[in-house]
């Protein structure tokens, strides 16, 4: 059975599990469920745009606090026995938690936006033990506003969903580039900086 006709069977429920379960670290479709069941909801195939827009804001806010306290009450020894046999180091656990001391609230809000970063910014968010009022605040209003988004896509171009889904991923990929490319030239401003204040023996 395909992913639409799951949708289309179960409804708003599975909606919710879908995203909750992505936002959580799995890697389930749970934008493409959104955008299906918005989609539905312009063409006027049995779902109401609002409670979609309510059911994927609700599963994206418990999806990434699942995943927080998931990454704060075991997500560091995970990574501390998986570092060096994976692509990460310990010092990338390191650099992570003080990247999401200075810049959680952004990266919970950001993360939320690009493919796959969505599957490890919560976690990363609890690993790093960022305080929880602040990454629910974040949470929240990038999980509204990311539903809302997905929900109008979906509702307006419900007939293209596929030229949808790529445009997103597209975006996506555009805005970590444009993240990577900033963090660079930071990093290399910073020790231009750095060598120029040290002295000279």
């Amino acid at each position: 059975m395909s992913i639409e006709a799951l949708i289309h069977h179960i409804g708003y429920p599975l909606v919710f599990l879908f995203i909750a379960a992505e936002y959580a670290g799995l890697p389930l479709p749970g934008e493409t469920a959104l955008l299906i069941a918005a989609g539905a909801a312009g063409a006027g195939r049995g779902f109401h745009i609002g409670i979609v827009f309510l059911f994927a804001s609700l599963g994206a806010i418990a999806g990434d606090s699942i995943g927080y306290f998931i990454g704060r009450r075991g997500g560091r020894p995970l990574f501390e026995r998986l570092s060096g046999k994976l692509w990460f180091k310990e010092e990338h656990i390191r650099k992570a938690e003080l990247f999401f001391e200075r810049h959680g609230g952004l990266a919970v809000f950001f993360g939320r936006w690009i493919a796959y970063l969505r599957l490890l910014t919560a976690l990363m968010a609890g690993v790093s033990r960022m305080n929880y009022p602040k990454f629910l605040l974040a949470n929240v209003l990038s999980g509204v506003l990311w539903a809302g988004v997905i929900c109008w896509l979906g509702f307006k171009f419900g007939r293209h969903l596929a030229l949808i889904e790529q445009a997103i991923e597209i975006i996506g990929f555009a805005i970590l580039a444009a993240a990577l490319v900033a963090t660079a030239v930071w990093f290399l401003v910073f020790r231009v900086i750095l060598h120029r204040e040290r002295p000279r023996r």
